[in-house]
């Protein structure tokens, strides 16, 4: 298990933002907070690969 991974965040405005590097869920969502940012959803570093892997094979697919 890792000590600290990057945290992202979906915000209202419909941006992913970059959280930083943090120990644990509630030390990202504190980052977030500090910046002003209303969380619609929060992910740690592997969600985020997961779904960048999936992304971009979707959008090969449909790519011309």
């Amino acid at each position: 298990m890792k000590d600290h991974e990057t945290y992202f965040c979906l915000a209202s405005d419909g941006l992913i933002y970059n959280l930083g590097d943090h120990g644990d869920y509630e030390a990202a969502d504190a980052s977030a907070e500090s910046l002003g940012l209303e969380v619609i959803w929060m992910f740690g570093e592997d969600t985020a690969q997961s779904w960048m892997d999936t992304l971009t094979n979707h959008i090969k697919e449909i790519a011309p």
